[in-house]
């Protein structure tokens, strides 16, 4: 990749930027962080003003990728795919979120990228792109782009891992979502002033305006927030030596009834790296 494209793909408006970052005139929320293993913690907050049925929490998994790395995981055409704990339990993930939005046939909706090889087409409407696993190792490990001001030449995409969904808040503190009266379990894919993940995931329902106001008032130190699917393809599993967590969304409307989990033809999971093999040391006879 030449220079041009490359300084083309990694400069943002930092001015522009810095004149606003959601929550930065706010006091940063009190969080405890815990943390699971190195590059991977845990938080819970409350979104009390904006939860309309169920819990008020909000799970945060902060995800540093220099550390752990991210892939997509998606199921064979006509396959639909797993829950996020049998997509754990099949790949080795230390956790998997769902990812995307779906056509009824479970078709993905925009640009999904899988180890390098391209399984669907770039969307013209959604304007939020994650991507991981850079060709290049200058590059960012993982990043949470607004295609609507960063400039992409996505027939040349320097990562092998890409998932394509709509933006729910942008650097300028723009929701970019509409307001409706529909309420489901959401989650979000967000990047932090850092450079971490966050994966954001409700236990109860929202509207998907008021999800993204009370990010962007929530004080979290995080820029772009795009959305993956909701309902009850809102899915997180996680499990780290002892300790476990999951979180299934259910059906708008279903008041916190157990309901089956749905399969994910899709899915992101966040893996630790490979084990470093054993320098053999040889000595001369």
């Amino acid at each position: 990749m030449g220079s041009k494209l490359k300084k083309n793909f990694l400069i943002l408006p930092i001015a522009a930027w810095l004149a606003f970052s959601p929550g930065s005139a706010l006091a940063k929320p009190d969080l405890s962080w815990q943390i699971l293993r190195p590059g991977l913690s845990l938080s819970v907050i409350q979104a009390s003003d904006t939860a309309r049925t169920g819990s008020e929490d909000v799970i945060l998994l902060k995800i540093n990728p220099q550390v752990l790395g991210f892939r997509v995981l998606a199921a064979p055409n006509g396959e639909r795919g797993y829950d996020a704990g049998d997509w754990r339990k099949k790949t080795g993930a230390l956790a998997v979120v769902n990812a995307g939005l779906f056509t009824p046939e479970k078709n993905y909706l925009g640009l999904l990228i899988k180890d390098g090889r391209r399984l669907s087409r770039l969307a013209s409407r959604p304007a939020g792109l994650f991507v991981a696993e850079p060709d290049d190792p200058s590059l960012p490990k993982a990043r949470v782009l607004d295609m609507q001001y960063t400039a992409l030449d996505i027939e040349h995409l320097p990562y092998r891992q890409a998932a394509q969904s709509i933006m729910l808040l942008d650097r300028f503190g723009n929701i970019r979502v509409r307001r409706t009266a529909h309420v489901a379990n959401r989650t979000a894919l967000a990047e932090d002033s850092s450079g971490n993940i966050l994966v954001i995931i409700t236990k109860g329902e929202h509207t998907l305006w008021e999800f993204a106001d009370y990010l962007a008032k929530s004080g979290l130190d995080i820029r772009e927030v795009m959305c993956m699917d909701g309902g009850p393809e809102a899915q997180l599993d996680l499990k780290v030596g002892d300790y476990t967590l999951t979180q299934y969304g259910s059906p708008s409307g279903s008041m916190g009834l157990p309901w089956p989990s749905a399969a994910l033809p899709v899915a992101l999971g966040i893996f630790a790296p490979p084990p470093k093999k054993p320098v053999q040391s040889f000595r001369g006879r």
